[in-house]
Parts: structure tokens; C-alpha cells; sequence
């Protein structure tokens, strides 16, 4: 808003900076309401450095058509939708419940949470609380790491209910793939699962499914 500023509608985006213009932006190819701005980032810090390291037009064009990021609001091929997200602090989790709301009707979303205790984990379990309906908690292979029953105790002072008939509920697992493999075995096709919390948590998942590919 002050040395740079961008804007847009449904179909492109421009940016202007003191010195330089962009216009009919293509949207970046990541999921997620705060890409724009991250994008708009990206051109001020390249702009910035122009003279040392120039890029041209295209390539800004290119990189936002071409960006992958796993991980971040990942949503994988296939039914049940499953979403990776490594989002683990209030800001991140809220940024993940916009997404979530945005994806259409889904009859159940399991989620799938670790987290390190030394996070806000009430900040980030709130902003997901209206999108899940399973909470499958989860160990993760650190010191630093909350335990899963801690998450499950935080989550019952937070409202859930450890067990909600077949609507719902909250349980403890030792480790993400196991989390998985149970979120897999209880959705059906129109079902969605969220793998959120921490980078371990979405790498926990996704080493699984690797090893599962072989």
C-alpha cells in the first residue's frame, strides 16, 4: 500500500511499484486466499534487486503459472479429497479454514493433527473447529512435539466431544501413517481428510503414501 500495490478481479491481477507495472496477471498456481499477496511480495523483492538480479516479465508470468509448493494446501487426485497443509500457527490454520470453506460439501472431514508443544494450539485448532468432524490426533517423532492425548485434552476444553455417536469424535494415534490409515479406512468417496499441524504431520502422511506407491 505504500511502495507497491496491487489489485484485481475473477480473471487476472496487476502490480505497481514506484518504478515498474505488471498488468493481466495471471493468478498463481497455488491454492489458498493469501497467494496474491505473497505474490506481490515476490515482484517487490525482485524489483528490488533488479539491477543485481534481473528477471524478465515472462519469467515472473512462468513462475506464477509453474509454482508447486507441497504441503501448503495440497489437495491430492482422487476420492476421498485429501489436504495437506503444514500449517501450524493461528494465522496459518485460519488461512487453511477459508480454503476449506471454499471447497464445496464434503459429509465428513477427518482431521488428521500433530503439533509441538511449544505452539499456540488452541489458536490453531480453533479456526478449524466448524470444518471437522473427526479429530484423529497423533504422535510425532520429536521431543519437541505435543503428545497426542495433550492435543485430545485441548481439544475437549475447547468443546469437542470425545465421542459424538458415528457423527464425530476425537482419537489418539501413535504416529501420522497409522492417523492415515484409519481416516482412510472410515471415509467414503465424498469424504474429505485435513493433514495439518506441523511439517512432521504432513510428512509423516506423505512418506506413507510413498512407500504405499512401491
Amino acid at each position: 500500500g505504500r511502495d507497491y500495490n496491487f489489485q484485481g478481479d475473477k480473471q487476472q491481477w496487476g502490480w505497481a511499484g514506484r518504478q515498474k507495472r505488471f498488468s493481466g496477471l495471471g493468478y498463481p498456481a497455488l491454492r489458498g486466499a493469501n497467494q496474491i499477496l505473497n505474490a506481490s511480495a515476490v515482484i517487490a523483492a525482485l524489483m528490488a534487486l533488479h539491477l543485481r538480479l534481473p528477471v524478465s516479465a515472462q519469467d515472473i508470468r512462468n513462475g506464477f503459472a509453474l509454482v508447486e509448493l507441497p504441503g501448503r494446501f495440497q489437495v491430492l487426485p482422487g476420492q476421498p479429497t485429501i489436504v495437506l497443509d503444514v500449517a501450524h500457527n493461528p494465522h496459518a490454520a485460519a488461512t487453511l479454514g477459508q480454503g476449506l470453506d471454499k471447497m464445496g460439501y464434503h459429509p465428513y472431514t477427518y482431521a488428521i493433527f500433530g503439533a509441538m508443544a511449544d505452539k499456540d494450539i488452541a489458536g490453531v485448532i480453533k479456526p478449524l473447529l466448524s470444518s471437522v468432524d473427526f479429530w484423529f490426533c497423533t504422535d510425532l517423532p520429536t521431543p519437541r512435539a505435543s503428545s497426542a492425548s495433550s492435543l485430545s485434552e485441548k481439544l475437549v476444553e475447547l468443546g469437542v466431544a470425545l465421542k459424538n455417536g458415528d457423527d464425530g469424535g476425537i482419537e489418539c494415534f501413535p504416529d501420522p501413517a497409522a492417523a492415515y490409515q484409519k481416516a482412510l479406512s472410515k471415509a467414503r468417496e465424498g469424504d474429505r481428510i485435513v493433514i495439518f499441524g506441523s511439517f512432521y504431520t504432513v510428512a509423516g502422511v506423505m512418506a506413507y503414501r510413498n512407500n504405499q506407491a512401491y
